[in-house]
């Protein structure tokens, strides 16, 4: 599994990403035509995922296949 610590890192993820951020939530995120989303929330969660993963940082999940 990979760690994250950047917004360009976080960015450069392909669409298909699941993450999750290294809060004390441990917060599941999934990125879909460009946006991050949670499997539980409508509306995206860029903001969340933006701010999060400087300051905890993320763990990829997994990523597609290419």
């Amino acid at each position: 599994m990979t760690s994250v610590r950047t917004i360009r890192e976080l960015d450069e993820l392909p669409d298909g990403t699941k993450i999750l951020i290294q809060d004390k939530r441990d917060t599941p995120l999934f990125k879909r035509g460009g946006d991050w989303y949670s499997p539980t929330k409508t509306p995206t969660q860029n903001m969340i995922a933006y701010v999060n993963v400087r300051r905890w940082g993320v763990r990829v999940l997994s990523t597609p296949r290419e």
